[in-house]
């Protein structure tokens, strides 16, 4: 990474850190925003990702399904994602019929795995803020929680980068991405639990250190696992990076792939652990 480079990413985290911290913290319609604005720029960018395979992903329609999805989360009302998503797959398969351009398997395979990824696995990011709700806690936690998973995302990020450069030499995955080392991701999973348990002493106090730590070694492993998924896709599919909308991070997806994984674990758990 160049210098240059590494300007941009810290402008960037300069502007926009702070909106994304704001929104977590308070929560509410604010949270519900941003996430349906990144959920929807991440999903026309996976579009593009998957278009670049010769699929033919139903742009709108499954963007459509975004706010629906996040509605029901949002507001605990689970009963509507089933008709949902099944009103999403009748949509879906009537669009590849009658378009004899489409080849069948691989566009509902491309749209199918848009549910997955985007729909499904970014809808727990705001379920993650909304977990105090369903579980009758205080709403401040879900702040609190949102901003360790994202502070640890990222100084993970940060740990494995700088500690790869450094003492990398074993690389697990090199037909992913060549760049990544064994010892960054060592780095990488000591930089998340350390991460937490600052956040644990300082303002997560709803977490024990030992909640912390689990919480951490989550981010750090899967986190790092969510990075290489879409290192795996973008590779296929023979594209550097999701988009250009941030300079010196690629795009929305690029910034935030890493919570991916990790997320849906991370709620399991705080429901186990806070019910």
């Amino acid at each position: 990474m160049s210098f240059k480079n590494l300007g941009e990413r810290v402008l960037v985290a300069l502007v926009f850190g702070p909106v994304v911290l704001a929104a977590s913290w308070f929560g509410g319609w604010w949270f519900f925003a941003l996430m349906l604005i990144i959920a929807g720029m991440a999903g026309f960018e996976f579009q593009n990702i998957l278009r670049a395979k010769k699929a033919q992903p139903a742009v709108w329609i499954n963007l459509a399904l975004i706010p629906v999805v996040f509605m029901a989360v949002y507001t605990g009302e689970f009963a509507w994602l089933v008709p949902a998503i099944a009103g999403w797959g009748i949509l879906v398969h009537l669009l590849v019929l009658f378009d004899r351009e489409r080849s069948p398997v691989a566009d509902m395979g491309a749209n199918s795995l848009y549910l997955v990824y985007i729909v499904i696995l970014y809808a727990f990011m705001l379920a993650l803020r909304q977990l105090p709700v369903y579980l009758g806690l205080p709403y401040r936690w879900g702040g609190e929680w949102v901003i360790l998973m994202l502070a640890a995302t990222w100084l993970c990020d940060t740990f494995a980068y700088f500690i790869g450069t450094r003492f990398g030499k074993h690389k697990p995955v090199p037909k992913v991405s060549p760049n990544k080392s064994t010892e960054g991701a060592i780095g990488g999973i000591v930089g998340a639990v350390l991460t937490a348990l600052v956040c644990q002493a300082t303002f997560a106090t709803s977490l024990s250190s030992m909640q912390a730590v689990v919480v951490g070694l989550i981010i750090g492993v899967f986190g790092q696992l969510s990075d290489l998924v879409e290192s795996m896709y973008k590779r296929d599919a023979g594209v550097k990076d999701a988009s250009g909308i941030l300079p010196g991070h690629g795009g929305i997806l690029d910034r935030f792939d890493s919570e991916l994984l990790a997320v849906p674990l991370v709620v399991f758990y705080l429901y186990v652990a806070m019910s």
